[in-house]
Formats: C-alpha cells, sequence, structure tokens
C-alpha cells in the first residue's frame, strides 16, 4: 500500500495530505478535514468603514469589539464582565501562546486534558514546559489524582477544553469548581479553551470557570470567532482574566504584533452581534445526520458528543495513518486521524459535523467502502 506521509517532515501529517491534494488540483477531491462550522449562506457580516485600515486598533482591541465581547459573555453566562478584563488576540492559538509564555517559569509542567491538538502541545513545549496528561469521562475529572499531580512544586498551568476537541466532553459545574478550588489552593493556573461553547447537544450546557469564582488572577478563559462564529478568516480571538493578567499580555501583544487589523474586528464586532443561532442550529441538524449514519458501520467504536463539531471514532484498522494515506490516493477522501493529536492512543479519525449534507452524505459513503476494501487488501497482504 503507498504511504504518502513521513514523520521526518516539518508539516503535520494532515498538512502533508493537503500538499498532496493540492498537487493534484484536476482530482475531484472530497477534502473532510476541518472542524469549521459551515453557514448554511455566506456568513452575515455587514458592511465596515475603511477608515480603520489606516489607523493602529489600541493593543487590547478596539472598545466596540470589546463591547460585543462582554455583552456575548455576560448574556452567555451571567457574569458581569468589563473591558478591562478582555484581550483581543489574533485568534485563540495567539491568546493561548500569550498565556503560557507570560506563565512559563523554569522546570515548568504543565497538566494537559487529553487528547490535545498537536499545535497547542507544540506551543508548550517549545517554550520549554513539560506535559503530562489526564482524562476527563462524561463531564467529570479524577480530582483527587489531579491534586496528587499538583502537589509537584514544579506544576504551573492546568489546561482543559470544553467543550473538548475531539471528544466533545463537557467538564461540569462541579467539576469546574473543584479544579478552581484546587488551582487557588495550590497557588497555579488554570487555562480554559472554550472555543466551541456555543456548540452543545441534547439538553447539555458549556460552563464557565470564571463564573464559580470572583477571583481570576489564576484563571483564564480563551475563546474565538473561528469555530463558535464559523469565521476563521478573521483570526479574531479573546482571552478573558484578571486586569492584571491582561496588561501584562498586552504588553507583549503589543511588542510582537502591534494590534489586530481594525477591518477584522469591526466584522467580528457585527457578527458577535449578529448571533450565531442559526450557525449552531444547522451544525445540530448536520450532527444528527452524522449520528444516523454512523449506526449502520460495523466494528466502529465512539462515544455520541455532548458538545463541539466532530464525532471521535475508533476504526478497525491497525495503522490508522496508512489507512488515511489509502483512502487519499484510492478514493480521493481527506480525512484527520489522531495524528493531529497528542496524549491519545488508538486508530481514531475525527469525523466532521460542520459540512453541508450532501458532503457528508458523500464522505461517508466512501469511509464505508475504503474501511471494507483496506481491511480485506490489509489482511491478505500481511
Amino acid at each position: 500500500m503507498q504511504r504518502i506521509t513521513t514523520s521526518s517532515s516539518p508539516f503535520t501529517l494532515l498538512q502533508q495530505r493537503l500538499k498532496y491534494v493540492s498537487l493534484q488540483p484536476e482530482r475531484p477531491w472530497n477534502v473532510w478535514v476541518e472542524n469549521v462550522p459551515q453557514w448554511e449562506k455566506q456568513s452575515p457580516i455587514a458592511q465596515f468603514e475603511f477608515p480603520l485600515v489606516s489607523e493602529y486598533a489600541p493593543c487590547e482591541g478596539y472598545p466596540f469589539l470589546l463591547d460585543a465581547i462582554r455583552n456575548r459573555e455576560n448574556g452567555k453566562y451571567g457574569m458581569q464582565l468589563e473591558q478591562e478584563q478582555i484581550l483581543v488576540t489574533n485568534g485563540a492559538l495567539h491568546g493561548l501562546s500569550l498565556i503560557f509564555r507570560s506563565l512559563y517559569r523554569p522546570n515548568a509542567i504543565a497538566l494537559c486534558q487529553a487528547p490535545i491538538l498537536g499545535s497547542i502541545a507544540t506551543i508548550l513545549k517549545s517554550y520549554g514546559y513539560k506535559i503530562k496528561y489526564f482524562t476527563s469521562h462524561q463531564g467529570e475529572l479524577d480530582i483527587e489524582k489531579l491534586k496528587s499531580e499538583c502537589a509537584n512544586s514544579d506544576v504551573r498551568l492546568l489546561y482543559i477544553n470544553t467543550p473538548h476537541n475531539p471528544t466533545g466532553d463537557i467538564l461540569s459545574q462541579n467539576a469546574l469548581s473543584q479544579l478552581v478550588e484546587m488551582v487557588q489552593r495550590q497557588g497555579i493556573n488554570l487555562v480554559a479553551d472554550m472555543i466551541y461553547d456555543s456548540f452543545t447537544f441534547d439538553g447539555a450546557q458549556s460552563f464557565t470557570p470564571l463564573s464559580v469564582t470572583p477571583f481570576w488572577r489564576n484563571v483564564y478563559t480563551v475563546n474565538s470567532m473561528s469555530k463558535n462564529y464559523g469565521s476563521p478568516g478573521l483570526r479574531i480571538g479573546w482571552v478573558i482574566s484578571d486586569p492584571e493578567n491582561i496588561r501584562s499580555m498586552a504588553g507583549f501583544f503589543e511588542q510582537e504584533c502591534v494590534a489586530i487589523c481594525g477591518i477584522a474586528q469591526k466584522q467580528a464586532q457585527l457578527l458577535l452581534e449578529h448571533g450565531n443561532q442559526d450557525l449552531v442550529e444547522t451544525i445540530a441538524k448536520r450532527k444528527k445526520y452524522v449520528e444516523s449514519r454512523l449506526s449502520s458501520f460495523k466494528d466502529i467504536k465512539y462515544v455520541i458528543p455532548r458538545g463541539g463539531t466532530q464525532f471521535y471514532v475508533e476504526l478497525p484498522v491497525d495503522d490508522i495513518d496508512l489507512f488515511a494515506d489509502y483512502m487519499l490516493v484510492n478514493y480521493s477522501l481527506a480525512i484527520t486521524t489522531i495524528s493531529n493529536y497528542q496524549g491519545g492512543k488508538g486508530s481514531y479519525v475525527r469525523i466532521p459535523t460542520v459540512y453541508p449534507i450532501e458532503t457528508t452524505h458523500a464522505a461517508l459513503d466512501l469511509l464505508a467502502e475504503g474501511i471494507k476494501h483496506f481491511c480485506l487488501n490489509y489482511t491478505m497482504s500481511s
């Protein structure tokens, strides 16, 4: 079987497959790798004023966008957020990078909810962190085990992702309360990545650690327009924390980026004010379709996600990345595997719920056919 990816490349296996696609534009590719929600129609962003091009924005973000973010968070979580508790960033990854860099100390350990997106693990390691992993189950954590881990004086931060990418698990309010109490007692930092918090299903609800304590000195949340509002091209994210933390990170930000594009900030404001209810309902319908289709697959394993924009599915193959290469070469289908993450194991693929049903229908048909023939060919060849 043809393997088209290699671990020696500077690019992830996913990027290597996308580069393979780009080199053969004449082929009718089915690129099924994203977990960015797609609007049914063009994203409803109104017109903006061009004078924003001719000036640098404030490094913390324009007041009009800070207001829109504040209204969004206050409305969703019943908080009393103020502008000085918000920092506009160049997407969520930039926000996480600023937090990780500001918190680093020599020999620091980061406790991370696994699996973790590979790029986030790479950022942590590049700053010098050693990563240890923990998992959640149905919204709960082994808090006693985490307390034992946090007793290590080198533990600097604890990273969570809720709803989780790729499992879709949503940490309960009780779990968040326990975490906040623990980190405040131990004097470490809690970083909550909440970029999917609009997408919860079947009565589930997302919670923020900011609502369980009035003291935010060692609590941070990160969010973005990319996933919650289907607008990755804006490159707009935000961090919420104590004003002193925000000022410190804004200083880093000004030195390396000066400011975020004013036009993108205006578009983000208009989209926040428009709201994303149509998008959320669209993704819920697409999730139900994927759920109904996956129920007919044989020998796969998955848990129906409570949140997020993907299913995390274990396939009956031994080498998941050989399978992904096989699907690309033989079926023109590009998929995302567990190699996009760190801290997990198994033959998992990410099944997105963000594409139109017609696209998903075709991709699932190809996936079913590919599993059947791969298993047959692989067994025969071995």
